[in-house]
C-alpha cells in the first residue's frame, strides 16, 4: 500500500443540487471509498462505501483534487464520516454541505494538513456549493 491516498471531491450530475460524495483514490480496489450522504431533502442518512470508485460513475462530471492523506488514516476517515451529524433539520443542507463539514473534521483531528495547495483546493470546491431553490 501507497504511504499516502489521494483525497477528492466527486461532483455527480443530478437533479435539483449537483451530488457530492468524498472520494478516497486509493491503489488498491479494497481500499477505495466513497462517502456520501444518500436519501431524499431532510430525510438524509450517511454511506460509506468501501471498494468503491466514484471515477468510473456514469453520472460524474467532475473529480476535485483536494490533498493527500496518510494511507494508515482511511479507517479514521470513515470513523469521522460516521460520526459527523447529519442536519436533516435544516431545509437548505444537502450533501455538499456534508462534505465540506467531514473535510473541516479532517482539518481539527490533523489528518489533512492545512496547506496552501490544499486550501486552494478546498476553496475551489467551496466555490461550487449550491443552494436548494
Amino acid at each position: 500500500m501507497a504511504s499516502t491516498v489521494p483525497l477528492k471531491v466527486a461532483i455527480y450530475e443530478n437533479p435539483g443540487i449537483k451530488h457530492w460524495s468524498l472520494f478516497i483514490d486509493a491503489e488498491d480496489r479494497d481500499d477505495k471509498t466513497t462517502i456520501q450522504l444518500l436519501g431524499a431533502r431532510q430525510k438524509y442518512f450517511c454511506q460509506v462505501s468501501a471498494r468503491s470508485d466514484s471515477s468510473i460513475s456514469n453520472s460524474l462530471i467532475e473529480l476535485c483534487s483536494l490533498c493527500e492523506i496518510d494511507a494508515s488514516k482511511i479507517d479514521t476517515v470513515k470513523n469521522i464520516a460516521w460520526d459527523t451529524p447529519v442536519r436533516n433539520e435544516e431545509s437548505d443542507y444537502s450533501c455538499q454541505d456534508f462534505v465540506l463539514e467531514i473535510l473541516d473534521r479532517l482539518e481539527e483531528k490533523g489528518i489533512i494538513l492545512n496547506g496552501r495547495d490544499y486550501q486552494n483546493n478546498k476553496e475551489a470546491v467551496k466555490a461550487k456549493r449550491e443552494s436548494w431553490k
